[in-house]
């Protein structure tokens, strides 16, 4: 039997006195409260003429068989409980059996309503309420008006609380936007009243709801199950949440039982041991359906056909044995938490024809959509700091970006000369202050110089060749014999790679060594360097402050082990010393030896501070970081739209970087990927096509290329014979997921359809799952909500204002 009764109708306009209900009306002048029943027959079974009309009240009114009193007279038929059952069936059903007005007035007045003032009648504003005012209106009014009724039984009432005016009248208060919300009528339209009737066996509460709009507001049916559901949620918020708690510990053991069902279809996936064939043709049909439509890929906006094949895959995934267990568990959910406010056992349909989860055909089509992306996609993040890829070692490239970053740098000089005013202007309080007299005592020094730029975009040229390259290796070679550490350090970089024929690691290493000691050596007096070449004859050249990028180069030759042994403590400390001074590209490193936890103890935290501030300055790369933590939901909350922000400045920078000349492979790759995924931008796929072909000594980019071609894309015909060229080319750089699609291209698509439909069942135990988490939270938050009011409530008691209240006295 329910613990809470609610009962909701639409409330008739006219008199409303049916002939064949008007001896109900006339019972009502001898009814319980207004004739006592002699004690001495209050045992007694129940008289003939007392059977005779509830058999007939029944007959009319046959939800009255969910009343408490209906309960009570199944199981002891007494006078007492007759007369009980009589007076309450007539009570709910007073509506129907006289006019609105006078049953405005009969709520207001009848024996047991408790007064609000001079009668019974409240509302939302503690106001005095004129009850002939409202009667007329309610009487008059040309739109609907609907009646609930909420009931207890005297025990639960006691036991929860709600024994008193005071706290029905704050649920009605508290309940008032659901039903609202329920009845489809704007809360600035609504009128409401309600009175408390402290019945013997059962304190209850009548509503009347109507909207000044008269034609606003309809109830349906599920309306009315969520109005009953508020309010059992409200009340029995406690012991709902311990039902939650208990369904939990059930949940979690069904939760490990389908994962061992769902890790037992992945290794069948991955031995390509798949035997549901006719779901395997269901997704390939769809995805060739999805393919071919035009407009909305979504359920609604989709063709009869397509529409069909969706329902079908449905069918077939409602059929695996873990779905139904988690589905059978979901239900068992429901009816427990039905049980509290009806004693009827739910029907619930199959769960595709379940309206619940209808947001499931949407996650078919989009898992089905997400075939046109990989199901092996690779995604070449920002690798960790062990290993050393081009643009971690060039910065792409840092001596044209940060060169112009710091030409702009203030520097005071403390020779007695008389700044000029547009220097006074300049200066700040972060400017540095240096003595001119000191003289360098290395032969080492950091220049930007012509010849040096010059070998810079020779080497960054995508059209370079053999030949420029020995030019750019001459220009490196002539200033480092002059003593440029910048020149020293790429020579082991050019070294490094195949861009002069055969890799040279022992003379990549001899530089970089020599470059490290030069960095060394120039650090103490890198308060005080000459890094530009006059840009007109006759400019006279002043000194700059390089400390803070002298240290984040050391900072990264201790990190990669480039020229000494690789450490990444020592990385840290000229990391953050270099950060500490504002150095972008530091923050970005120092933030990636949190992130990875290098060198210091991983706190994603740090890394999320740095990244943001590296960012805040215009490293795109750390822009690309902070997207991805917030798209992963990394230190900060999941959050896809801030992601996306992230990813667009990111992009943006990317775009830059590319128009200045200073692109590699590197970052075209990463280019390709964020146009092939949408990253910061729309999904343009042959944009991607564009720049992973610029980047095809990248083996990320020709498998991408290959994969593209082999399953095809929107605005891109399917190509084995491409596919197959740039999957080689791809495997044959060392690319081991490449050359295993080479290897199973056969098998292959079977494996994309497997995947998707290990995909399909795990979204939709998300979907199940996802739907009773969400519930719990709400039940969670009615109880914390409760337990907020009841502080408040205990501080007032004791004469403490509220800090919230105190906030908004202040404001």
């Amino acid at each position: 039997m329910p613990k809470l009764i609610v009962t909701s109708r639409y409330l008739k306009s006219g008199s409303g006195k049916k002939k064949q209900l008007y001896h109900y009306v006339k019972y009502i002048a001898t009814r319980e409260g207004s004739v006592p029943i002699p004690n001495a027959n209050e045992t007694a079974p129940a008289t003939k003429n007392q059977q005779e009309l509830i058999s007939s009240l029944l007959n009319d009114f046959p939800d009255s068989k969910e009343l408490f009193e209906y309960e009570d007279y199944q199981k002891d038929p007494t006078v007492k409980n007759g007369s009980a059952l009589i007076s309450e069936i007539l009570d709910r059903n007073m509506d129907r059996l006289t006019s609105r007005e006078n049953y405005v007035g009969y709520l207001a007045n009848r024996p047991g309503a408790v007064k609000f003032g001079s009668h019974g009648l409240f509302s939302q504003s503690d106001e005095p309420i004129n009850l002939e005012k409202v009667a007329k209106e309610i009487a008059n009014h040309g739109g609907n008006v609907w009646t609930h009724v909420v009931s207890l039984r005297r025990d639960n009432a006691q036991a929860m609380g709600y024994d008193n005016l005071k706290a029905w009248r704050e649920l009605v208060k508290r309940q008032i936007p659901n039903i609202a919300k329920n009845q489809k009528i704007d809360m600035a339209n609504l009128k409401w009243y309600a009175a408390f009737h402290d019945k013997k066996t059962n304190p209850h509460v009548h509503i009347i709801v109507y909207s000044d709009n008269e034609r606003e507001g309809f109830l349906t049916n599920h309306g009315i199950e969520k109005i009953r559901s508020g309010f059992a949620n409200d009340i029995y918020a406690d012991e709902l949440h311990n039902l939650y708690a208990q369904q939990t510990d059930l949940r979690n053991l069904m939760k490990k039982e389908s994962e061992q069902l769902m890790q037992k279809l992945a290794d069948n996936i991955s031995q390509n041991d798949v035997d549901n064939a006719e779901l395997i043709d269901l997704v390939a049909k769809l995805h060739e359906q999805l393919n071919s439509s035009k407009g909305k890929k979504v359920y609604g906006y989709l063709k009869a056909d397509v529409k069909k094949t969706v329902d079908e895959i449905f069918i077939r995934l409602s059929e695996n044995e873990s779905i139904q267990k988690m589905y059978s568990l979901w239900c068992e959910m429901e009816q427990q938490k039905h049980d509290v406010y009806s004693s009827a056992k739910l029907q619930f349909p199959k769960l595709a024809d379940n309206k619940e989860f209808k947001s499931v055909k949407n996650m078919i089509i989009r898992t089905v959509l997400d075939m046109n992306s990989p199901v092996v996609d690779i995604e070449i993040e920002e690798p960790e700091l062990t290993e050393k890829t081009d643009d971690d070692i060039t910065d792409i490239p840092p001596q044209i970006d940060e060169s112009k970053q710091l030409e702009n740098d203030n520097v005071i000089f403390s020779d007695n000369e008389e700044l000029t005013a547009e220097e006074f202007t300049c200066s700040n309080e972060s400017a540095v202050t240096v003595d001119i007299d000191d003289e360098p005592q290395s032969k080492y020094y950091l220049k930007w110089s012509t010849a040096y730029k010059e070998a810079c975009k020779i080497i960054y040229n995508k059209q370079s060749k053999l030949e420029d390259f020995q030019k750019a290796e001459q220009l490196l070679l002539n200033e480092s014999r002059s003593g440029n550490v910048l020149a020293i350090q790429d020579l082991g970089k050019l070294y490094s790679t195949d861009k002069l024929g055969e890799k040279d690691e022992k003379k990549s290493f001899s530089f970089y060594e020599e470059a490290f000691q030069g960095f060394m050596e120039i650090e103490p007096d890198s308060d005080f360097m000459f890094p530009y070449e006059p840009k007109y004859k006759g400019q006279v050249m002043k000194p700059v402050d390089m400390r803070s990028y002298v240290w984040y180069r050391i900072g990264k030759m201790h990190c990669y082990g480039l020229g000494t042994e690789q450490d990444y403590e020592k990385a840290f400390e000229w990391f953050l010393k270099s950060a500490q001074e504002g150095n972008k590209f530091a923050q970005y490193s120092l933030a990636n030896l949190y992130y990875y936890g290098n060198g210091v103890e991983k706190d994603l935290s740090q890394a999320f501070l740095w990244y943001q501030k590296s960012a805040s300055q215009g490293q795109p790369y750390a822009s690309y970081a902070a997207a991805q933590m917030y798209s992963k939901g990394e230190y900060v909350a999941e959050n896809k739209e801030t992601a996306q922000r992230y990813y667009k400045v990111a992009l943006s920078g990317f775009l830059e970087l590319e128009s200045k000349g200073q692109a590699d492979d590197n970052l075209y790759y990463k280019l390709g990927a964020m146009y092939k995924k949408g990253l910061g931008t729309e999904i343009d796929i042959p944009k991607a096509i564009e720049y992973f072909e610029k980047s095809t000594e990248n083996m990320w980019s020709t498998y991408q290329l290959g994969r593209l071609y082999l399953f095809g894309a929107e605005e891109l015909e399917k190509d084995k014979e491409k596919a197959v060229e740039w999957l080689t080319k791809s495997a044959n750089d060392g690319n081991e997921y490449a050359q295993n699609m080479l290897d199973n291209m056969a098998q292959f698509e079977n494996t994309i359809l497997a995947n998707t439909i290990f995909a399909l069942f795990a979204n939709l135990c998300k979907c199940i799952e996802d739907d009773y988490t969400q519930k719990y939270k709400s039940v969670r938050h009615t109880v914390d909500s409760r337990l907020r009011r009841m502080i408040r409530q205990k501080k007032q008691s004791f004469g403490i204002k509220d800090e919230q209240s105190q906030s908004y006295e202040q404001s």
